[in-house]
């Protein structure tokens, strides 16, 4: 896995087409903001100077109209269970704007309709609950072997990480598979690119680090840039690609020429 050049064909990519991508990933960027919005808010009215929440509700302390009672056990389950239906709607759009990816590095689409595209899992019924069954197949598969060690829960975790893309290109092919087997094919997949997988994330994370002292703005460029490296990584361990991409390596101020006018030259040659 030649990891520099995969993250060199995304980069170029995303930079391109900045613009369509900010469109794409707008969805799954707003509830990223939110979620990490909510982190700031009070879990109770004390009077602890560490909790940033305590200026942000500041209102509360004299209008009961913004006041929240963070000690209700209904109000906080209610507020974590909002939280948690965001971070699946999140992941749900992900997948899907994922599976748009791929399909753009394949040149199979093209860069427009960029919000029709940020819905590609809800516009599939397949595609849908392939999603949810295989997230909450590998998910069980993963916690019970994180009841073994620690370790083997995370190699598992990457082993089943390319199932939902295998399960939905198999759907696009006319071949449906069944998500045991989605997952058994990733398993084989990724047997001895897990560790180029885990080097490709530890690749991100001073992006991820960096992004948190902007109050996360730079994920407006770190959150395509690393969602367009996992797709491309797994178009080439699946699609067996040797070659970069030369639809995205090009230099477009350089003049293109037909194989019409390699022919005509060579026959005045």
């Amino acid at each position: 896995m030649d990891r520099p050049q995969l993250k060199l064909e995304m980069r170029r990519m995303l930079n391109s087409h900045f613009p369509f991508f900010i469109l794409l990933f707008l969805p799954v960027l707003v509830i990223e903001f939110g979620l990490n919005l909510a982190q700031y808010l009070p879990w109770s009215h004390g009077s602890s100077y560490l909790n940033i929440g305590n200026y942000w509700n500041a209102p509360s302390i004299y209008d009961s109209r913004f006041n929240f009672d963070y000690t209700d056990p209904k109000a906080i389950t209610a507020f974590l269970g909002l939280l948690l239906l965001l971070a699946i709607i999140s992941s749900l759009l992900l997948t899907g704007i994922q599976f748009a990816s791929i399909d753009l590095i394949r040149n199979k689409t093209t860069f427009d309709q960029p919000v029709n595209k940020s819905f590609t899992i809800f516009n599939n019924g397949d595609y849908f609950i392939g999603t949810i069954m295989i997230g909450l197949i590998t998910s069980i598969l993963t916690f019970l072997w994180s009841l073994l060690l620690f370790i083997p829960g995370i190699i598992k975790g990457y082993a089943y990480s390319q199932a939902i893309f295998i399960y939905r290109d198999a759907l696009d092919k006319g071949e449906k598979i069944g998500y045991l087997e989605a997952i058994t094919k990733s398993r084989e997949l990724m047997d001895g690119n897990k560790m180029d997988f885990f080097v490709l994330y530890l690749s991100f994370l001073g992006w991820f680090i960096l992004s948190n002292f902007t109050l996360n703005i730079l994920d407006l460029w770190v959150v395509p840039y690393y969602n367009l490296a996992v797709a491309n990584f797994y178009v080439k361990i699946h699609d067996d690609q040797s070659e970069p991409l030369q639809t995205i390596l090009a230099d477009f101020n350089q003049p293109h020429h037909s194989e019409d006018d390699h022919s005509s030259s060579n026959d005045q040659k």
